[in-house]
């Protein structure tokens, strides 16, 4: 198989100056005829070069497992096909080989077109940083709106609950129609499937600042903005893995920043509009000249390194199969995914519980419309450099370990620092510490999925965990509002309650995770009988001669962790091991 890549070759277990010594040996002797020395040499080049390639696929594959997303999937899924319907094989043949072979392989050339990882790829990036900005980013402000219509008589009639059910539009149309957009993409492209969603934006935004009745706002800031957030978002997210695999880590997190920097500029933004105009008809138009601009930025620049094949619209069975595949319930079977999508939903309930709330909270505690709003920005602020950094923690220390220690974080932050604080400068540490964790859900919902599940069930899990809890997130801010009391000194008590609740919800269901986590690593170094040499120092390095009864000795451990019980599961649970 041979790699086109701009990654550098790895090191090999040869010793390449032991090559370099035997090549210059033989050149030393000038002008001699070429013999069994010359042949030894090009033998132990041969060797050099097989076993490079060898741990350079298996480096690669590692790496594509580790940060495998849906456009792998996609791509994975349409080489199947294709080798299915052109060569008629059978489906046994075409699930062996590496991941890496399944879904960078061209089928034009036999070769494996790896990523570049730079390029114009980090012009790719800076699109979906502003994808980013423009969708989620700016939805992170509407607290701000939320807070203005909670105070304010805007519309005849309307209470509080009929603004908090716009907030759980957005939230659960942008978040639970992504398996529905991710058919879209394949049945129509790229382009023409974000520019919809930009459309959607525009007409949203700009007929919401003509509402004059509430059914106005609800179909045009809770239902179009909503649904254009998941026709924007989803397919920049599949973008990017084409352009990177060694490096996706990195641009992953600058993409990711976007939703922060969109977070503090739109809030600011918009409270100050609000704030001279005392109503929110130029707010709502500047988010749509302006998001709309940044997209149109955003799509011109994008592009795909190689396109999927489009079905098109003409014949139904192509985006009957399309669905099938991303719809796929039967990989609800394996438990995994239902303890994802629990741990997911939950987390992303107490995270809007607190983004929307806090700036009406702020108001309700004696503080300014001002203020409030800069609490806002400065919770999404501290995003920009978290959510980043969580991605690259979770590389070095294990996906649901950081997982952990952040829900854990969210769980006392909520408990012990949000419902105490009452002034001003309290809520602004509060804000720092709460968004530097806050976005662990966003980022790690999609590793997490990549690492505990094959990549033949990636994409059905991934839309499972985004569509299944849409329902619940739509009720969030409806919740969090019937919560709130007359209490004078915190009417908001029971939603910071409930926001803890969620999040410790959500560190429970991590914690069954790490344990399902725990078990197939040990279940594969069971069968492989393979020692994590890392675990000892020097100093506690055993020579070959004691090898087979460190095997025995490991070999046992497995059995005691791998056994039934209730002992032996949280055992598990709390295994030291990198997961």
């Amino acid at each position: 198989m041979i790699y086109r890549s701009s990654l550098s070759s790895l090191p090999s277990s040869i010793d390449s100056e032991r090559v370099s010594q035997a090549v210059e040996c033989v050149h030393s002797k000038d002008g001699a005829e070429e013999g069994p020395t010359t042949d030894r040499v090009r033998s132990i080049r041969k060797v050099h070069s097989s076993r490079a390639d060898v741990e350079n696929e298996e480096e690669l594959n590692r790496a594509l497992n580790s940060w495998f997303d849906m456009d792998d999937a996609m791509r994975m899924e349409t080489n199947r096909s294709e080798a299915k319907g052109e060569q008629g094989l059978q489906a046994d043949d075409i699930e062996g080989g590496a991941t890496i072979q399944k879904v960078f392989t061209n089928k034009s050339t036999g070769e494996v077109d790896l990523p570049p990882d730079g390029g114009y790829g980090w012009i790719v990036t800076l699109c979906v940083f502003l994808v980013m900005f423009s969708s989620w980013g700016c939805n992170s402000g509407f607290g701000v709106f939320l807070a203005f219509y909670l105070r304010s008589d805007t519309f005849a009639g309307a209470n509080k609950y009929d603004y908090a059910t716009i907030a759980g539009l957005t939230v659960g149309l942008g978040q639970g129609l992504a398996p529905l957009v991710a058919v879209c993409y394949k049945v129509i492209g790229l382009k023409p499937t974000m520019l919809f969603g930009t459309a959607l934006m525009f007409a949203g935004f700009l007929l919401a600042s003509f509402a004059t009745k509430l059914w106005q706002l609800y179909l045009t800031q809770g239902v179009m903005v909503g649904v254009s957030i998941s026709f924007m978002f989803v397919p920049a997210t599949v973008v990017l893995p084409g352009w990177f695999l060694k490096k996706r880590a990195y641009a992953m997190g600058v993409s990711l920043m976007g939703t922060g920097c969109g977070g503090v500029t739109y809030g600011l933004a918009v409270n100050k509009m609000i704030k001279d105009n005392n109503n929110t008809k130029w707010a709502l138009r500047m988010l749509c000249i302006s998001c709309t601009c940044t997209m149109l930025v955003a799509i011109a620049l994008m592009k795909q390194r190689n396109p999927l094949p489009v079905t098109g619209i003409r014949h139904w069975q192509p985006i009957v199969n399309q669905c099938k595949q991303v719809l796929d319930l039967r990989v609800v079977k394996n438990p995994v995914v239902p303890l994802i999508t629990l741990w997911f939903v939950f987390s992303l309930f107490g995270y809007n519980l607190m983004i929307y709330t806090l700036s009406a909270y702020a108001q309700a505690r004696g503080m300014s419309q001002h203020q409030g709003s800069t609490l806002t920005a400065i919770t999404n602020g501290a995003q920009v450099v978290g959510r980043p950094l969580m991605g690259l923690a979770g590389d070095r220390f294990g996906r649901t370990n950081v997982t952990i220690v952040l829900t854990a974080l969210l769980t006392i932050f909520l408990f012990g620092f949000w419902i105490p604080a009452h002034t001003f400068v309290q809520l602004i540490f509060f804000c720092i510490c709460m968004g530097s964790c806050v976005g662990v859900a966003n980022v790690m919902n999609t590793v997490l999925t990549a690492d505990l599940l094959k990549p033949e069930e990636f994409l059905p899990a991934w839309s499972f965990a985004n569509a299944a809890g849409s329902p619940y997130l739509l009720s969030c801010e409806l919740i969090s509002q019937a919560l709130v009391t007359r209490n004078k000194s915190n009417p908001y008590l029971h939603t910071q309650c409930y926001a803890g609740a969620c999040f410790s919800f959500a560190l429970l269901m991590i914690f069954v995770l790490r344990e399902q986590s725990v078990r197939q690593k040990l279940t594969r170094l069971a069968k492989s009988e393979d020692l994590d040499e890392e675990k000892y120092t020097d100093k506690d390095k055993m020579d070959a001669e004691s090898q087979p009864s460190l095997l025995r000795t490991q070999s046992h451990r497995y059995d005691v962790l791998l056994g039934r019980g209730v002992c032996k599961y949280f055992r598990r649970m709390f295994y030291p091991m990198r997961t």
